[in-house]
């Protein structure tokens, strides 16, 4: 595959400073706070506008890998020919040029929830089978290094963070972004593109875990995902269904809180395992 980034080398700015009012004790005062800078980024697929994303300007390579990937536009990176990224476009050149898309019309909006999911052929999947087991101070410590790890996630408010570990809590991959969606992408990308061996590893993630985070985990095979926040009916219903770990809630003690208007610290630890309970080691 012929890989192409003419950023590579460059440091980008994932947030600018900005004034505002902020409200406290009940009266106005101008502070500083941070934003996130929101990119529109274009992928063409072979020669031909497939969609336009909003996400922040890190982990561009692996966000396009990724998405083609969690929609079923390709199964592996073996199928990509060419990949080139200038300023905020990417080109995809695959080796099959003849490859239909799967049931979705060309140049629509990924926007920053990324909701829209081109691909729902679940007859692609096999079933998670793995020896990992995972204890639950695992899973804290890992939650715990992806809020130390999320500089704009702290900075800012403004983002969803992701991190992938191996069964022994070392980390693989952080990535922030404004789309949760975005946030898996880049980890999918990473993972295919430094050939991870997903079978052994686990996520943890800030964000909602509804039907197409769940279907596009188990597309790349982790065993076990654990989030900050709360999963859906149909997104456990998948889960269950190809054998996935899923874990809401997640809240170790100590675990500050941070908001722009205020600090809170969890008193008590605590997750909810909705699925595929075997694989936590809870003593």
């Amino acid at each position: 595959m012929s890989l192409k980034n003419t950023a590579e080398t460059e440091t980008k700015p994932t947030s600018k400073t900005i004034r505002c009012w902020k409200l406290s004790d009940g009266q106005f005062s101008q502070t500083e706070t941070g934003v996130v800078i929101e990119k529109e980024f274009s992928i063409f697929l072979n020669g031909e506008r497939l969609a336009t994303a909003s996400i922040a300007p890190t982990f561009e390579k692996e966000f396009v890998v990724g998405y083609l990937f969690g929609q079923g536009f390709i199964n592996g990176i073996e199928e990509l020919a060419s990949l080139e990224i200038e300023n905020n476009m990417a080109k995809v050149t695959l080796k099959n040029t003849g490859k239909a898309s799967p049931g979705i019309a060309a140049n629509y909006r990924i926007v920053s929830g990324g909701g829209r999911s081109a691909y729902s052929d679940e007859t692609h999947f096999n079933e998670i089978k793995t020896d990992l087991k995972i204890g639950k101070k695992d899973i804290f410590r890992a939650m715990n290094a992806l809020f130390e790890s999320a500089g704009l996630y702290g900075e800012t408010e403004g983002v969803h963070a992701a991190g992938l570990f191996t069964a022994k809590t070392s980390p693989i991959c952080f990535v922030e972004d404004i789309g949760r969606h975005n946030t898996l992408d880049k980890i999918t990308g990473y993972a295919l593109l430094n050939k991870v061996d997903c079978n052994h590893t686990f996520l943890v993630s800030t964000g909602r875990m509804a039907s197409e985070m769940v279907t596009k985990i188990c597309r790349i095979g982790i065993p076990v995902v654990a989030t900050k926040t709360a999963v859906t009916d149909k997104g456990l219903e998948i889960g269950k269904k190809y054998g996935l770990t899923v874990i809401g809630f997640v809240r170790d003690t100590g675990t500050k809180i941070h908001t722009d208007m205020e600090l809170r610290v969890v008193q008590k630890a605590g997750m909810k395992i909705y699925s595929g309970a075997e694989r936590i080691i809870c003593e």
